[in-house]
């Protein structure tokens, strides 16, 4: 006879991997503090400059929605990075939308259309200059880190945490209700 796990098998192996995978990047962040703080720099911080490095201009408002910050801390942030004069802000406009005319008012059919107004952040010249020192001293330290995992284990590790993010919200509230009611 086959035993099957239950609900509640499922869901303490799905609770002890989040535990597993939380513990586990707090530990990684723990590791990480010190190095980054020598250089005078939070993990969010760093994070921005690299995304900035790696996928160059960007909006801030895409800056924000990539890294899933909010306006505001958005704002602290990046001031302090400009004050910094790690990176630079320039005020640009944007492309118009591509709204047909028949979504416009009649009296703005027709007419030339500029976009709205957007902040442009990119690293500046002492700012590529910092990553440039920083970043191979960060990735070696990582690479320490992540010795433990051949390289099998790290892309399969990048694939599982992407696919994670990527997660069915709608399927997981129907598991929970479905749960929930059979209790």
């Amino acid at each position: 006879m086959r035993n099957y796990p239950t609900q509640g098998d499922k869901a303490r192996r799905a609770f002890r991997a989040y535990v597993d995978l939380i513990d586990a990047a707090e530990w990684l962040k723990g590791e990480l503090r010190v190095p980054f703080e020598s250089f005078d720099l939070t993990m969010g911080e760093f994070r921005i400059l690299e995304l900035l490095e790696r996928e160059g201009p960007l909006t801030a408002g895409e800056l924000g929605r990539r890294r899933k910050i909010k306006r505001q801390n958005m704002l602290v942030v990046t001031e302090r990075l400009g004050g910094r004069g790690w990176i630079r802000r320039r005020r640009v406009r944007l492309a118009p939308t591509g709204n047909r005319d028949a979504h416009l008012p009649k009296s703005e059919r027709g007419k030339l259309r500029v976009g709205r107004w957007a902040v442009l952040l990119s690293l500046s010249r002492s700012g590529k200059k910092f990553m440039g020192h920083v970043l191979p001293r960060h990735s070696k330290l990582v690479k320490s880190l992540m010795r433990v995992l051949d390289a099998r284990e790290q892309d399969t590790l990048s694939r599982i945490c992407r696919k994670l993010q990527e997660g069915d919200v709608m399927r997981f509230v129907r598991e929970i209700t479905m749960e929930d009611e059979g209790e």
